[in-house]
């Protein structure tokens, strides 16, 4: 159908309004039967008729211009205007095939394109905010990865860590002497450490230096002489001094460097052992290279200090305790139980290879007399005294114990007879010089040639002790089957020249 434009359809409308008059204006003539020529001529009903055709014309000219272009107009501007207030979905309704139609259609078009673009722009800024949350959860996730990735380091080193201090206080908990646990250390952090030199130093109270009790990595010899260092004197006096661990990044430039025993090169790291607040000693961990530790390094090896200290708490406790529990409380010498156990060791040993074993019985005379005078204390002093004397001059093979009261004993391996009387006679003279007002009595017995039987071995000697107190004290007694006279004779009278074989048995 061809396209109509509005002036077309309102030039029709009037047109169609004229005709419209025309007609009804020839049904009136021909329904009433009047006679056109008399009305031609009749100028004031002629005009009427004009007028009539023409504002008949006029209406439907005004009614097509509102339907066909004021309404389609007002239409299109509320439409228009929704859209200015971006309402882009609303559409102007089309009038037909007009020039209004045209423009609503266009105007439809446009509005169909900006809610395109619109729909567009807003998928969009929905992507790009949606790309913007990927991108930040991608790096929030990548920071939880990177965070995840050093815990499982972490983790992995601690691991690691925690294992080779399990395995280290493993290894030096597995025994608890002294001397094997120093070895038992150097191995051990020598195996699970990555260290070129160690040295460990204990205190010595009574000496009262720092001595190295252990050590590896020092080709000419220990880090420091075998006297040790006094406290507060070196890197490990001070650290001895302060309870503190110290670091030293390069050891040959610093000052505190003992110059004593081979140069030492790299850095130590020296941590202090402690157990119950006392600090007893120092680990010198020691690496080639200047700055060679870091703080995790140090942190790892303050724990294997702590560990090594708790073993060798643990190892002095069992000394202690093994001491206290076979040493004389008061006099320092072993006690009874201990010296039947030594005793049987060695009868046993004596009789298999068929060699000698004595016994002195040695006791303080008039004891109690000397507690009534000097009082009670003076005789723990006296005690103490004589303990240390017996155990000073006596060999190391030599055993030596508190029997009861104010009896000792003493077991001499590979010792004849002769030689038990030397030592006896030796003893004696000790006694009676070193410690005042203080004598004593000794009974001697030999095995093979006075027993046979371990336990008459004390008997005996006990016998033999009680001939030298009814002889007079301070004098050495031998066991004799038959009580015949003493051996030797009482103090004050000369003294017999011992043989070779009992002067080489004074010697220590």
């Amino acid at each position: 159908m061809p396209r109509l434009s509005i002036p077309v359809k309102t030039l029709l409308a009037g047109g169609i309004g004229y005709l419209a008059a025309l007609a009804a204006s020839t049904w009136a003539m021909v329904h009433y039967e009047l006679d056109p020529e008399a009305l031609f001529f009749f100028w004031p009903l002629k005009d009427l008729l004009l007028a009539g055709r023409i504002l008949f014309a006029l209406l439907f000219f005004v009614a097509a211009a509102y339907f066909f272009l004021e309404r389609p107009l007002v239409r299109l501007n509320r439409a228009m205007t929704k859209a200015g207030e971006g309402d882009f979905l609303i559409r102007a309704e089309k009038t037909g095939r007009n020039e209004v139609g045209l423009l609503a259609e266009n105007f439809n078009r446009m509005l169909s394109q900006l809610t395109d673009l619109s729909a567009r722009k807003i998928q969009a800024d929905h992507d790009l905010i949606t790309a913007q949350e990927e991108l930040k959860y991608k790096r929030r996730l990548e920071e939880k990865n990177r965070v995840i990735a050093s815990t499982n380091r972490t983790l992995e080193n601690l691991v690691r860590d925690l294992t080779v201090l399990y395995e280290i206080g493993q290894n030096i908990n597995q025994t608890v002497e002294l001397q094997p646990l120093y070895d038992l250390v150097c191995a051990v952090l020598k195996k699970h450490l990555r260290l070129e030199n160690f040295s460990l130093m204990i205190w010595d109270e009574r000496r009262q230096i720092l001595e190295v009790k252990a050590a590896f990595g020092f080709e000419q010899g220990p880090p420091v002489e075998p006297t040790g260092v006094a406290g507060g004197e070196g890197i490990a006096g001070q650290v001895l001094q302060t309870g503190r661990p110290v670091y030293v990044p390069d050891i040959q430039s610093d000052p505190r460097r003992v110059k004593r025993g081979p140069d030492v090169y790299g850095c130590v790291y020296a941590a202090p052992l402690h157990f119950k607040g006392r600090t007893f000693g120092v680990a010198n961990f020691g690496r080639e290279c200047p700055d060679g530790f870091f703080k995790h390094d140090m942190k790892i090896l303050t724990l294997v200090a702590n560990q090594i200290a708790l073993a060798m708490a643990n190892a002095q406790l069992y000394t202690q305790t093994r001491e206290l529990s076979v040493t004389d409380e008061l006099t320092g010498v072993f006690n009874r139980r201990h010296f039947n156990q030594v005793l049987q060791l060695e009868w046993k040993r004596a009789v298999r290879f068929k060699r000698e074993l004595s016994v002195l019985m040695i006791d303080i005379d008039f004891f109690k007399k000397y507690n009534d005078t000097f009082g009670h204390p003076k005789g723990d002093e006296a005690l103490k005294k004589m303990g240390r004397l017996l155990d000073k001059n006596l060999r190391e093979v030599d055993t030596v114990a508190r029997f009861g009261g104010e009896e000792f004993v003493a077991l001499l391996p590979d010792t004849d007879k002769r030689g038990a009387l030397a030592v006896a006679e030796k003893l004696r003279h000790l006694v009676q010089e070193q410690v005042k007002c203080i004598t004593v009595s000794i009974g001697v017995a030999t095995f093979p040639e006075d027993v046979k039987e371990m336990d008459d071995l004390i008997d005996h000697a006990d016998i033999a002790l009680y001939d030298a107190k009814d002889q007079g004290r301070n004098r050495v007694y031998v066991f004799k089957a038959h009580r015949k006279e003493p051996h030797l004779k009482p103090a004050g009278e000369e003294k017999p020249e011992a043989d070779d074989d009992s002067k080489s048995r004074l010697v220590h």
